[in-house]
């Protein structure tokens, strides 16, 4: 008896091809990375060439489990070594060793479909805060940028804003102290060069208080 005819017997799951080629197209899966057991969860761990002698520790686990699909492979090994010594002692069919081994086929192609599923999820949701924190620090809303531009035109004679005013600048147009920082500088920096263009040798000297 052989699980290779039985398992070539199985066609592709189109689902997990798909979830095949997203974690390929995001470069979380590919011919250099293994799965690697982590919190409960298979996680993708990219192999990198040791950069110093083998003498010395890499960033590699000391340890790797079996992929998904070799561990399906070597449990089913495993039961059907078990169903042959059992056959010594009461008559088992071919029929019912094939039907068992589909059943763990599909026991562990909804697992790993699930597993891919989910990093697919984790991938597309660290994106989207990824894109949502840069349009954060790019962009602020027109009320925001009132605020800060009016404070810094009424507060030329000391552009320099205390950390209490910009917690307070911060409350107000509700973001952090360093974009109001950020921005207070490219304000101040592009309110210099154009007094310095229209006054050449004009210095403006940051206070020391």
């Amino acid at each position: 008896l052989s699980i290779r005819g039985i398992q070539d017997e199985d066609p592709p799951d189109p689902q997990i091809m798909r979830l095949d080629n997203m974690l390929l197209a995001e470069g979380v899966s590919g011919p250099e990375k293994v799965w690697v057991f982590r919190h409960d969860q298979y996680l993708p761990f990219r192999k990198r060439k040791p950069s110093c002698p083998s003498s010395a520790p890499t960033s590699s686990p000391p340890s790797s489990p079996p992929s998904p699909p070799q561990a399906c492979s070597e449990f089913t090994n495993h039961v059907m070594n078990l169903l042959r010594e059992q056959s010594r002692t009461r008559p088992i069919s071919p029929k019912e060793i094939e039907r068992m081994v589909g059943i763990i086929h599909r026991k562990f192609s909804s697992i790993q479909m699930q597993l891919k599923q989910s990093t697919c999820e984790a991938v597309m949701i660290l994106r989207s805060r990824f894109l949502d924190a840069r349009r954060k620090r790019r962009n602020f809303n027109k009320q925001a940028t009132e605020v800060l531009n009016e404070y810094f035109y009424s507060h030329l004679s000391n552009p320099y804003p205390s950390e209490e005013a910009k917690e307070e600048l911060a409350k107000k147009c509700a973001i952090t102290v360093s974009q109001v920082r950020g921005h207070i500088g490219v304000k101040l920096g592009s309110h210099k060069c154009h007094r310095r263009d229209l006054n050449p040798g004009l210095q403006w000297e940051k206070p020391t208080s």
